[in-house]
């Protein structure tokens, strides 16, 4: 009988000492390691750095300080103050093309390529930029190696035409970079950097078919 006691006795004591020891770690405060975040196991430790790739934040795309959303009239600033004069002696041109709801800006870049913006509803909605050889700007591949190291890595997009199984042509390797609805395209066989909405794509296509169509 005095066995069975002193066995529950250790037992109780051995619970007070594991219950005392757990209470007495959970008010010390978690140790931080050079990276200067804790070492305690909290899950919202773990899940701060298992987020998957599709979560983790990307910087906005933008052209010069221009991004796809901007007001027109600070849009149209910054971009006719990045052209040089052309052969109408004014640096760049934005206006109408006759449909409503649609403006454009053209000019040439001060280091040389060509560069479209449009506008819809009075917002930025697309710039294209030609870096084709005749621009004597910035090389198509020197903007892709800039966007990567910026934007990270591309989706790889390239269509191959065959018949009779053999290869007859391609359309040439094609870049993608997305953030959310928007998107970074680079065309290597236009040499061309595109960025736009694809929402704002849908809308204004839409549109231009209406006007034709009337």
């Amino acid at each position: 009988m005095e066995r069975v006691l002193y066995s529950l006795r250790a037992v109780t004591r051995g619970a007070l000492i594991v219950a005392l020891s757990l209470a007495v770690f959970a008010q010390v405060p978690a140790a931080p390691d050079a990276s200067g975040f804790p070492l305690g196991r909290k899950a919202s430790d773990f899940l701060l750095t298992a987020l998957p790739p599709a979560l983790i934040p990307r910087p906005v795309f933008e052209f010069r300080g221009i991004r796809i959303g901007d007001e027109m009239k600070e849009a149209e600033r910054k971009f006719l103050a990045l052209n040089v004069p052309s052969f109408s002696s004014k640096p760049g041109l934005c206006g109408s093309d006759g449909i409503n709801r649609i403006e454009t800006c053209t000019g040439v870049l001060d280091t040389g390529e060509y560069v479209n913006m449009t506008m819809w509803d009075r917002r930025v909605a697309q710039i294209y930029v030609s870096t084709d050889r005749r621009t004597q700007g910035n090389s198509y591949n020197s903007y892709v190696v800039a966007l990567g190291t910026k934007y990270g890595r591309p989706e790889k997009l390239e269509t191959r035409y065959y018949r009779n199984g053999v290869e007859t042509g391609s359309s040439g390797e094609h870049l993608r970079w997305l953030n959310g609805d928007q998107y970074m395209e680079g065309s290597e066989i236009a040499y061309a950097i595109t960025m736009g909405s694809r929402a704002l794509d849908v809308k204004i296509g839409e549109y231009e078919g209406d006007y034709e169509r009337n």
